[in-house]
This record gives structure tokens, sequence and C-alpha cells, in this order.
């Protein structure tokens, strides 16, 4: 991927998902500016200290835990990053799909960050129950196509 012309803070940011680590977690200052607005579809996080216990739980959940940036596209306030994140989950390799959308702030490090990924795939789908009510849920409102006539 061409990261030529893409803003330093953007790289950095990158580069730190890429090698996240639950020692990584100690140098959030040096990527994330003090005051921030996190969310993903679990958590949120307003500051340094809510993001790093945010991060430290991740690695208590989830092991073996390694993120691949796949792309990245510049906007004009915010930037978009497409990544693949592979872990072990209850002693199983799962893997999950999302995108991180940034915004960076005066010094350059990330003050806004909003990642989407699928949590009905991504955590709910572990639990039996909660399995089986999405697989139902998704099987009511799916479009039903019909056969063509003729």
């Amino acid at each position: 991927m061409d990261v030529t012309q893409s803003p330093q803070g953007l790289l950095k940011f990158m580069a730190f998902m890429e090698s996240l680590s639950l020692e990584r977690c100690q140098t959030l200052e040096d990527v994330y500016e003090r005051e921030l607005s996190f969310e993903d579809p679990i958590n949120q996080a307003s500051n340094i200290p809510e993001l790093r216990a945010l991060f430290e739980d991740l690695f208590k959940q989830l092991k073996q835990i390694r993120i691949e940036i796949k792309h990245h596209a510049l906007g004009g306030k915010r930037h978009f990053i497409s990544w693949h994140m592979a872990y072990t989950f209850r002693g199983k390799p799962r893997s999950l799909d999302g995108v991180s959308e940034i915004e960076l702030g005066p010094t350059s490090k990330v003050c806004w960050q909003r990642d989407y990924w699928d949590a009905s795939t991504g955590v709910y789908a572990e639990f039996p129950l909660m399995r089986t009510a999405l697989g139902a849920l998704k099987k009511l409102v799916a479009v039903k196509h019909t056969a063509p006539k003729g």
C-alpha cells in the first residue's frame, strides 16, 4: 500500500495497530491525545486511562492478537483504516474484519476514533443462546428471494 502521502499521525497509528500488544498499552500517549473519544460496538473511552483499561481487558479476554492493516483512505478531517484481526478466544482461533475511522488532533495524535465491526459474529455468536437468537433474527429479517416464474 502506498502510504507516502499519508499524514505522519496516521502512519504512526497504523504502525501502532499492527504492533498492538499488552506492553504497547503503556505507550498510548505516543499515539493518542490525552483527552479523546473512542467508541466501538461494545466499549467507550474518553481519556488515556480509560482506553488503557479497555485495551488491557482486551488482552485478558483474547490471546495471540494480531492486526493487519488492509487499506487506508485519507479524508478531509477523518481518515479510514480497514483491518483484519486474528486472535484466539476460548482456545479456538478466530478472526474479525473492521474499520477504524480516526481524526487527528492538534499534535497529530488520534483525538477521535470509531471502530466498526460486526459484534454479532465477533462477540455475541460465541455464546450459544445468543448465537441461536441471532440466527433466528437473521432468518426473520433476511430478504426472501423467490424463483422467477416462467
